[in-house]
């Protein structure tokens, strides 16, 4: 009820703003905010940029009563560079308050401009400021009202010279790069490429046909209804009619037949053989269930593409036998929707999506320092509290804006607040098992706790003030007298928990609890949690009264360093006394040497503990393979290659992060498991490395070790990520090439010796994969499950002698062009081939339902 109280109120500053008069303050239309990003500085090491505050009120703003408050990823503002007579400070995360000083007055009419700088660089248009929003107080300091800014632009940005300058070294982001990194690519013959991704182990196509028409049968094992019911629905679509439905174990001509067991199949629940053949209809036989799904997935590939688009009711397909098992037991992708919130139904269509490609985990990144996303009917607060974003100075109701979530509570009115109610959960763990796909929740502790935190302190203020001081204590996670000054990688000072109270593991098995609760009511078993583990920030507990105590009592722990070992294996033995498997980021099986350095903690080794390992940039290529050849069950999630929230590529309109590079769709496809040296080629800009230098010293993968590496998994982090439709251009078609090496295993190249040898081999696999995304994948998921908004790459392009030379990423995809300087659209004329041309040529992509690129230009 509070929340529902707070809901209100906000609104009604907004609907009383605009009586100037009466009220005193400019409306949300009558501040114009403005922001220019300047260009680098790369020999001082800072980059400019500018706001402009237009006031178009009545009402002057002086030097008090009012404050701008914005998010901005990676502030670090010089302090001495602000100009405008104002201050800009950082309050925790990436929140900031912009407020004036004494000689500050912008009269009614008038703009103002203020100038900063900012330590290090900017590459990308979503590292602009966001979600602004005034505040405005009286002579005491009490606030008035919260206004948005509704009046707010991002100027686009300069020349890609000032964002890039030589100095740099980095290459210009231009059509010209493009067309050079499309030069691997060149469109084949649709007989010659494959037609199921990911890859079959073994697959014999013959030269007839099997037709799968009027009439259309499926018959099914005793046991398999789930997946005669999805394969009923999916042949719906492409056929417009839905094929009658039968518990029964014969086959033949238009009937496609699931069962499980069968003497050609080894042991294994994902294994699977598809035969299609005119006399014998077709039959789909699994190790198990979930083998018959993936033999299901693996016959809709071959479906004709243009069937998806316009359902043809005599269906024709290849006849053929295919063989097929994963390569890996663990194919993952891991989804945040902490940092900014994700409704059910996107959650929903990426497993629908993940379990076409035969991806089997979801790792559902549940909690963190923006937000607690899931609800926990014992501690009602982290929900009420943490699952609520929206102005705030204390975070005693909600948590701050962050990622530019603005300035309201309502989660219908931006991407900050929200979370997943337990019928909700339920139903997803229930949605997710008809898709053969097994959900990882995972609840992040010590650090990227901060949601936690202020929902308990929420909790203990209300106890206190109802007298119940022992319950008010049981879940604090903190210790109030701590002085600790850290500072975690998301700028935040108060987000870890005090390790050295007992509240945290109380809290940490109710939540779990919980959990167990909502997992047994869907039918299914809880067998992993992921506990997080990951950026612990330096300095934690130093200050902490509480763990001064402790370590004095406990001087086998050896100081504050080791704090975090010794609490990955308080919640070991509370997962453990449930059968339960601890996984968690790579630090949760680590602890610190006297050096202060990392290794893996022969403690955990050969116990039910998962490091999932991601830091494995190119310093500590080795992370993941030093914890294998420990005894350890590795799933690989190495940043570089499936981080699927860094941007595809570094132009500025790209979206996605890039503190690790840039990740694409070849990062995916080109990983080698067993030997992540032989496809770390290049640095982020293309400069090749010395593997002789670079890599020397670096641990490899042991041979007897090759068995723990359980699998891989994508990564999708959601600071930049604002809804449905832009996660889906993350992680499309990125997951395909994810799905592909997952699946498939380590390609043949990869254990090619000589580096120019397995260079040319990965190239024509590459070239081949990507002609088989693009003449089929990519034009069937414009319609697979409602459609999806995948990426669609901006052509390359040179003029060369007169003639306008243009590639794709993907061929298969149409290339639209115009001369005239406007804007191609789908009336264009389509490049087949070099072109004689003239001064500017403007240039897009197209999918097939008229969707275009990002726009290129070439002169």
């Amino acid at each position: 009820m509070k929340k529902a109280i707070f809901l209100l109120v906000v609104p009604f500053f907004f609907t009383t703003c605009n009586n100037m008069t009466k009220l005193n303050y400019p409306g949300e239309n009558e501040i114009v905010l403005e922001w220019e990003f300047k260009g680098n500085n790369v020999s001082s090491d800072y980059f400019s940029s500018v706001f402009t505050l237009e006031n178009k009120s009545d009402f002057t703003l002086s030097n008090s009563g009012w404050a701008l408050y914005f998010n901005q990823l990676d502030l670090r503002v010089i302090s001495e560079s602000v100009s405008g007579d104002v201050v800009i400070e950082h309050l925790n995360g990436n929140h900031y308050r912009l407020s004036p000083r004494d000689d500050f007055k912008l009269e009614p009419g008038n703009k103002v401009m203020i100038r900063f700088d900012e330590r290090g660089r900017l590459f990308k248009e979503v590292q602009a400021p966001l979600g602004p929003y005034f505040v405005y107080s009286d002579s005491l300091g009490n606030e008035l009202a919260v206004v948005p800014v509704k009046q707010y632009s991002i100027k686009p940005f300069p020349s890609l010279d000032k964002t890039f300058p030589a100095e740099t070294s980095i290459p210009l982001p231009t059509a010209g790069w493009v067309y050079e990194q499309n030069l691997h690519q060149t469109l084949l013959d649709p007989g010659a490429i494959g037609r199921i991704i990911p890859s079959p182990a073994n697959a014999d196509f013959f030269g007839n046909k099997v037709t799968l028409g009027e009439g259309l049968m499926i018959h099914f094992q005793e046991g398999l209804e789930r997946e005669a019911e999805y394969l009923a629905e999916m042949m719906k679509q492409v056929r417009g009619v839905a094929p009658e439905v039968m518990n029964s174990n014969t086959g033949g001509p238009n009937i496609v037949l699931l069962n499980t067991g069968g003497d050609d199949l080894e042991p294994g629940k994902e294994t699977y053989q598809l035969v299609a053949d005119p006399e014998k209809g077709v039959i789909i036989t699994g190790g198990a269930a979930a083998g018959v799904f993936y033999g299901i997935q693996s016959l809709l590939a071959l479906v004709p593409v243009d069937a998806w688009r316009i359902p043809e009711v005599d269906l024709k397909i290849k006849s053929l036998t295919l063989i097929d098992s994963p390569a890996f037991d663990y194919r993952g992708m891991h989804l945040d929707i902490a940092r900014n919130c994700i409704k059910p139904a996107s959650i929903k269509k990426l497993i629908q999506a993940m379990a076409f490609y035969k991806l089997n985990k979801l790792h559902l990144h549940l909690t963190d320092d923006e937000g607690w996303r899931l609800e926990i009917p014992s501690l009602p607060e982290l929900t009420e509290i943490g699952g609520y974003r929206g102005h705030t100075l204390d975070s005693k109701d909600h948590l701050f804006p962050a990622y530019g979530s603005g300035p309201v509570t309502d989660p219908e009115n931006g991407f900050g607040s929200g979370y997943l109610s337990r019928s909700a959960f339920i139903d997803i763990l229930r949605f997710a098992d008809d898709h053969h796909i097994e959900v990882i929740p995972e609840i992040n502790m010590p650090g990227h706790s901060r949601a936690a935190v202020y929902a308990m302190e929420a909790r203990y203020n209300r106890l206190m003030e109802e007298g119940k001081r022992e319950e008010a204590e049981k879940f604090r996670l903190i210790d109030p007298d701590d002085t600790s000054r850290y500072n975690s990688a998301q700028n935040f000072n108060d987000n870890v928990v005090c390790v050295c109270k007992e509240a945290p593991y109380l809290f940490f098995e109710t939540v779990v609890d919980d959990m167990i609760d909502m997992y047994r009511e869907a039918g299914l078993p809880l067998e992993v949690i992921h506990a997080g583990g990951d950026e612990v920030p330096y300095g934690s507990w130093e200050g902490s009264p509480v763990c001064t105590e402790f370590l004095r009592e406990h001087p086998e722990i050896g100081g504050p360093a080791n704090l975090q070992t010794y609490f990955e294996s308080r919640l070991f033995d509370i997962l453990k006394e449930k059968n339960l498997v601890m996984a968690g980021w790579e630090e949760i099986a680590m602890k610190k040497t006297e050096e202060g350095g990392w290794i893996p903690n022969p403690e955990f080794a050969g116990k039910q503990m998962l490091p999932y390992v991601w830091n494995s940039r190119v310093e500590n290529l080795d992370l993941g393979y030093r914890l294998a050849n420990g005894g350890f069950p590795v799933v690989l999630c190495n940043a570089k290659n499936f981080y699927f929230d860094l941007a595809y590529n570094h132009h500025p309109s790209e979206p996605g992060h890039y503190w690790s590079g840039y990740s694409n769709t070849r990062s995916a496809f080109d990983f080698i498991p067993y030997d992540v040296f032989n496809c770390t080629l290049t640095d982020t800009w293309g400069n090749p490395y010395d593997p002789e230098v670079e890599f020397a010293g670096m641990e490899r993968l042991k041979p007897e070790a090759y068995g723990n590496i359980i699998g891989l998994q994508g990564e999708l982090w959601s600071e930049t990520i604002k809804g449905g439709e832009m996660l889906e251009y993350y992680y499309f078609p990125k997951m395909i090439g994810l799905a592909e090496r997952a699946w498939s295993g380590q390609a043949p190249w990869g254990s090619i010796k000589d580096i120019e040898e397995r260079i040319e081999a990965m190239n024509v696999a590459w070239n081949e994969f990507t002609n088989v995304v693009g003449q089929r994948e990519m034009p069937r998921l414009d319609y697979l499950f409602g459609g999806f908004n995948y990426r669609l790459p901006p052509p390359g392009a040179i003029i060369m002698n007169g003639q306008l030379y243009a590639n794709i990423d993907f061929p298969g995809l149409t290339i639209r062009y115009t001369t005239d300087g406007s804007e191609p659209n789908m009336d264009s004329p389509v490049y087949n081939g070099p072109v004689q041309v003239s001064g500017k040529v403007t240039f897009r992509s197209f999918d097939t339902r008229g969707r275009g690129s990002r726009v290129s230009v070439v002169e």
